[in-house]
């Protein structure tokens, strides 16, 4: 059974790749259900996140040790690059967003968080000079809209939360820019172990000698533990390997497409289970961000197969095996 399973998945690799994708972003789109109800069971977002990313480099330090032993760790300036990049990508991000829940609904905040790859295109052509070809330019001007669009249906009492909305987007943004050059430093369980050791040490730093108003505040009951063990597992370990998985067989491009269902999933489960509603303007930002996205995949997914014929191209911000944990 197992071998034929093997078997399938070599001969249909692209397909096997899209239901990698679809299931990690099902895992993702689960964490403000999480989140909702690990704050009943006594947690706060520090304090939920703290446990969270301590237990899952943990795990991954367990993993890796006894499946690979210290063959092939990077040398200690690329390591120390990994570490402090998920110290701040895995840390400053994940807070905001998970602090954002508190003023608005989830389906809310992950559209207006969909905003990061235009911002990272927009970034990658500052800092790199990688200037976007004229259908990723209207994907970002259609970004932006339908971003306009969701964002217009919060009332004036919960703007705070479209603000932290918008800089856990540009730190996911920066992040992803940045880590552009370092993930072809190492593979991706050391990579990933290495970032999530980054954003635990992070966060405990914060929760021990942070600022009282980041004073983590712990699940208070047996129920509240088994959800961060979950959260640590299902979504921050299980999720991320489905997620490499499939990047490797279908590539970024394409990868950035099947990405959205995320989105889908969060919305999906916030009006099904969390009691959220939309609206017909919310639905059209929503469908608006999330075709941008698409498009933007698309458009890179056939940049990647030019720059495979053509070697020494240009290579688009998402090229290669981009350390993108989104992070929810």
């Amino acid at each position: 059974m197992k071998l034929k399973f093997r078997n399938a998945m070599n001969s249909k690799p692209r397909m096997f790749g899209v239901i990698f994708i679809m299931l990690a972003g099902g895992g993702y789109g689960t964490g403000p259900w999480f989140a909702q109800n690990l704050e009943r069971n006594g947690a706060n977002p520090m304090g939920f996140l703290t446990a969270r990313f301590v237990i899952s480099a943990v795990l991954l330090i367990a993993f890796r040790l006894a499946r690979m032993g210290t063959k092939n760790l990077p040398n200690t300036a690329d390591a120390l690059k990994i570490f402090f990049l998920g110290a701040f990508g895995f840390f400053v991000s994940p807070l905001l967003y998970f602090m954002a829940l508190h003023d608005l609904d989830s389906g809310l905040v992950v559209v207006i968080f969909y905003i990061y790859p235009a911002l990272a295109v927009i970034f990658s052509w500052i800092i790199y000079k990688h200037k976007p070809n004229l259908v990723i330019t209207i994907c970002l001007f259609t970004t932006l809209t339908g971003v306009w669009l969701t964002a217009g249906q919060v009332g004036d009492g919960n703007t705070n939360g479209v603000l932290i909305t918008f800089f856990s987007a540009i730190t996911h943004a920066i992040y992803v820019v940045a880590a552009g050059s370092v993930t072809k430093k190492s593979d991706p369980l050391t990579m990933l172990t290495i970032a999530l050791t980054g954003a635990a040490v992070a966060f405990s730093a914060v929760a021990l000698i942070g600022p009282s108003s980041l004073d983590p505040e712990f699940p208070i009951n047996t129920e509240g533990w088994l959800l961060v063990f979950a959260m640590a597992f299902l979504i921050t370990i299980v999720a991320t390997a489905l997620f490499f998985a499939g990047i490797k067989r279908i590539g970024p491009g394409v990868t950035s497409m099947v990405e959205t269902f995320e989105a889908v999933v969060t919305i999906s489960i916030g009006v099904l289970f969390m009691s959220e509603t939309v609206t017909a303007i919310q639905i059209l930002g929503t469908v608006t961000v999330l075709g941008s996205i698409v498009a933007i995949g698309l458009a890179e997914s056939r940049a990647e197969s030019r720059n495979k014929t053509r070697p020494g191209k240009h290579q688009s911000v998402h090229s290669g095996t981009v350390l993108d944990l989104p992070i929810s």
